[in-house]
C-alpha cells in the first residue's frame, strides 16, 4: 500500500528543491516560489527493514512582506527573519504513527498515533558569489507534541551545501544529528511487559539522548526556465537507545535508506 514518506522531512527531492538555484552564477539571487511533488522509497518506520512507497508534496513561497513559508511532505515553517541570512520562525511537523506493520512481531507491540508537533527553529543562510558560487545553511529545530502521544520534545540540527556544476545543474549534500527526550524513546522504541509478553521481544525502557545521524547527496536539473526535476538519497544511522532497541536489533536495521525523485514547477 502506498503510504506517505513522513517520518523524514528531507524525502525525495520535494525537499531538494528547498534548494533551487535562482541562477547558475549569482547565487545571492532571490530563488524562485516553486510548488513541486516527489516519489520515493523509506522504510516503513524509523528501525524497520521493511520498505514502502509513497509521495510528498512540497511548497516554497516568498510573501509581499519578504517572510518565507516552506511546506516540504509532513513538515512546515515559516521565517520572519530574512531569506538569507539569520532565519527564525514556527515550525509544524505531521508525526506519522507506527501501526499495521507488516512485521509479524512488531506488529504485537504497542501501536503509535499520528500526532501534530509544535515548535520552532532558527537558523542562517549564507550565499557566496565569485569564481566559485555557493550556498550554505544551517539551522536547528526544536518541536514537541506536548504529551498527546510521547512526552518530552525532539532537537534536530541540520546543514546544507549546494554547488553549480554548469548552467542547468546543480549538486548538494548535508549532514544532521537529532537528540531525543527518554519519552519519545520510550514511545517509538520502547518494549513493554506487556508487548514482551504478546511479541517475545524482551522487554526495553530507552531513555533519552542521540537519536540519529543523517546524511544525504542529491542533484537538480534545470529541464527549462520554470521546470526543475531532482533526485536524492537520504542515509539515517540510529544511535544510542533507539538503535539498541530489539524493535532494531532483532527485527530491523540501524542503517535506513530513503531514495527518491521529484519535479517542481517555479515561478516568481
Amino acid at each position: 500500500m502506498v503510504k506517505l514518506l513522513g517520518h523524514i522531512v528531507a524525502v525525495a527531492s520535494v525537499v531538494i528543491m528547498q534548494n533551487v538555484i535562482a541562477s547558475p552564477i549569482d547565487l545571492s539571487n532571490a530563488l524562485p516560489n516553486f510548488f513541486g511533488g516527489g516519489v520515493g522509497s523509506t522504510t516503513e518506520y524509523a528501525g524497520a527493514k521493511d520498505r514502502i512507497v509513497g509521495a510528498v508534496p512540497g511548497m516554497r513561497y516568498v510573501t509581499s512582506g519578504g517572510h518565507l513559508f516552506e511546506w516540504y511532505g509532513t513538515y512546515a515553517q515559516y521565517d520572519f527573519g530574512g531569506v538569507t541570512g539569520l532565519q527564525w520562525g514556527p515550525a509544524l511537523a505531521l508525526r506519522l504513527g507506527r501501526h499495521d506493520v507488516d512485521d509479524p512481531v512488531v506488529a504485537q507491540v504497542h501501536s503509535v498515533d499520528t500526532t501534530l508537533e509544535g515548535g520552532g527553529y532558527v537558523g542562517y543562510e549564507y550565499s557566496h558569489t565569485g569564481t566559485l558560487p555557493y550556498r550554505l545553511r544551517g539551522e536547528m529545530t526544536v518541536v514537541t507534541n506536548a504529551g498527546v502521544v510521547y512526552t518530552g520534545a525532539r532537537v534536530s540540527l541540520n546543514t546544507s551545501a549546494w554547488f553549480p556544476l554548469h548552467a542547468r545543474a546543480f549538486v548538494g549534500g548535508g549532514l544532521g544529528a537529532t537528540w531525543v527526550s527518554g519519552g519519545f524513546n520510550r514511545t517509538y522504541y520502547g518494549v513493554t511487559a506487556q508487548d514482551s509478553a504478546k511479541s517475545g521481544l524482551p522487554a526495553y525502557t530507552p531513555g533519552s539522548g542521540l537519536n540519529q545521524l543523517t546524511g544525504w547527496i542529491a542533484a537538480i536539473y534545470q529541464i527549462s526556465p520554470s521546470w526543475y526535476a531532482g533526485a536524492m538519497v537520504y542515509y539515517q544511522r540510529l544511535m544510542d537507545d533507539a538503535a539498541n532497541s530489539p524493535i532494531v536489533t532483532q527485527r530491523g536495521s540501524r542503517n535506513q535508506i530513503t531514495y527518491g525523485v521529484g519535479l517542481a514547477y517555479a515561478f516568481r
